[in-house]
């Protein structure tokens, strides 16, 4: 074995490793049974493989998709969302459902306060102005959502609800955008190393072939040469 193939090697036991440290996290085809929501569809996930593709055209919609949901304001709902835009867009399951959790009872109300002025910001470039709301206002609002409890002033809620959505599908998209990059670049890599050590290996063989091929065919004329 040549020196670049044993460091090709090396790298590649190690994004092995590092994958199956990642997918530990994740739900898989082998413990879908496991995760709630998700149980619910086991059969009909085992079924469709592209869910469990990890190629670009499986994970890219997986990170737009799963991005775009984990950021709207539809807390509650979005696992079983999840699982529903991974069977529409032929998306990866497990990165897109692993995204939800971006938002958790910790990181929900920053996120979505942040998505509501991204949200109001850019409706500002185009002369449209929405409500200043401080985070004591955007609890507020999340408890409406949770309790599905609407109140007096609907039409109010509804203009906050429709500017965190503006705000999240922005940075859903960007982060998105950010993520699938980093993917191709990654799997592109990946591509090219995987390719070189097959050409590198396909090499040695035929070149052990040849060399093991070399003193038969010498053997031979050796045998030729006396009667000659």
């Amino acid at each position: 074995m040549t020196q670049e193939e044993d460091r090709l090697n090396r790298r590649r036991h190690e994004r092995i490793a590092r994958v199956k440290r990642i997918l530990r996290w994740m739900p898989r085809r082998s413990n879908v049974h496991r995760y709630p929501v998700l149980k619910w569809f086991a059969k009909a996930t085992f079924k469709r493989s592209y869910l469990w593709s990890f190629r670009v055209r499986a994970a890219v919609p997986a990170l737009y998709a799963g991005s775009i949901l984990a950021l709207l304001p539809i807390y509650g709902i979005q696992l079983p969302a999840a699982v529903g835009l991974a069977f529409l867009v032929r998306a990866n399951l497990p990165i897109l459902f692993s995204l939800q959790f971006i938002t958790n009872p910790l990181t929900v109300l920053p996120a979505y306060f942040t998505s509501y002025q991204v949200g109001k910001v850019v409706l500002a470039l185009f002369g449209v102005s929405g409500p200043n709301v401080n985070m004591a206002e955007m609890k507020a609002f999340l408890d409406t959502i949770r309790t599905h409890d609407l109140g007096v002033n609907l039409k109010y809620l509804a203009t906050l609800w429709s500017i965190t959505c503006l705000g999240s599908l922005i940075l859903g998209v960007f982060l998105a955008t950010v993520g699938a990059a980093i993917y191709k670049v990654a799997a592109y890599e990946v591509g090219v190393s995987v390719k070189r050590l097959k050409d590198l290996q396909q090499r040695r063989q035929e070149a052990m072939a040849q060399d093991s091929a070399t003193p038969a065919a010498h053997q031979t004329d050796l045998k030729k040469a006396p009667h000659e």
